[in-house]
């Protein structure tokens, strides 16, 4: 129950008003696995909503079939602390996701490259291998923006 609310309130956050804040859809993506015998799925499906914050930070909240073939949901948050230009921005994505081993809810810390364009976005993270809970990866994500 405690879980339900704190996804609640940070969805509720992620989409309260920010004047002229960029809004992107989030298409899931794929991933590609440190161990690459456990037969993990690397077609990683899914569905999010992320609205800017702040020039340097936005809120995401969604779900995806995950690596191990269950339905994660997420609640994050992407801070860029480095501006590389072109597009290209890099930093750290923080928050809480479901549908791992061992525990219904695991915190998560991670680096995170993201390319933005008008309309397209890619973003990349590096997950940590943190077992029993997770098995480590690189994943890459879509984005539509659809609102600036």
């Amino acid at each position: 129950m405690k879980t339900r609310i704190l996804m609640a309130a940070l969805a509720a956050l992620c989409m309260a008003s920010t004047a002229g804040a960029a809004e992107l859809v989030n298409i899931g993506g794929g991933s590609y696995h440190f161990e690459r015998d456990l037969g993990h799925n690397e077609f990683n499906y899914g569905i999010g909503y992320e609205k800017d914050w702040r020039e340097d930070v936005s809120w995401t909240v969604g779900v995806y079939k995950n690596s191990i073939r269950r339905a994660s949901f997420y609640a994050l948050a992407n801070w860029y602390a480095l501006d590389l230009g072109a597009g290209f921005r890099a930093g750290l994505t923080g928050g809480l996701m479901t549908g791992y081993h061992q525990s219904p809810v695991i915190g998560t810390l991670m680096p995170t490259l993201e390319w933005r364009g008008e309309h397209l976005a890619l973003q990349s993270y590096v997950v940590p291998t943190i077992k029993p809970y997770i098995d480590g990866a690189v994943v890459l994500q879509l984005k539509y923006v659809f609102s600036k």
